[in-house]
């Protein structure tokens, strides 16, 4: 694997600053373009073009976090968020867009009646993008 372009979906989860690192330890050799999205969900009974100031100021909190992340393990990001139904789509969208040869999105630790789950978006993402990609699973948090 030697991807030239690497796209990292983030929600704001624990996992994401690992989501950078590992993009830095498989990007930089290769001189990777690293791309961070964050994608704010609109719901269903909101228009898209809604007033999404909080949101935005989240979005680039998250993602400025990420790039003083990257910045620490020697790489720099382009950041971008979008504004979308789902978060599953969006990052699909933005993969075949912008060309890219790797996803990289972190899963959080989830447990429903004792098994661990994937959440919609990891799923959709796994199953329906147009390229490789890499579920980085959040430890397991102690009983």
């Amino acid at each position: 694997m030697k991807p030239k372009r690497i796209l990292l979906p983030l929600a704001g989860a624990a996992v994401d600053a690992d989501v950078v690192r590992l993009a830095a330890l498989i990007g930089k050799p290769n001189k990777a373009q690293i791309e961070a999205l964050h994608v704010i969900e609109v719901q269903w009974n909101r228009p898209l073009d809604a007033d999404l100031t909080e949101d935005e100021v989240r979005a680039e909190r998250l993602l400025e976090a990420a790039e003083e992340v990257g910045r620490s393990v020697g790489i720099t990001l382009q950041t971008e968020y979008v504004a979308a139904r789902t978060a599953w789509s969006a990052i699909v969208h933005e993969a075949e867009q912008r060309n890219v040869d790797l996803v990289i999105i972190g899963m959080p630790y989830r447990r429903r009646m004792g098994q661990v789950t994937v959440g919609r978006t990891v799923q959709n993402v796994f199953l329906k993008a147009p390229c490789e990609v890499i579920a980085l699973r959040d430890r397991a948090v102690p009983a």
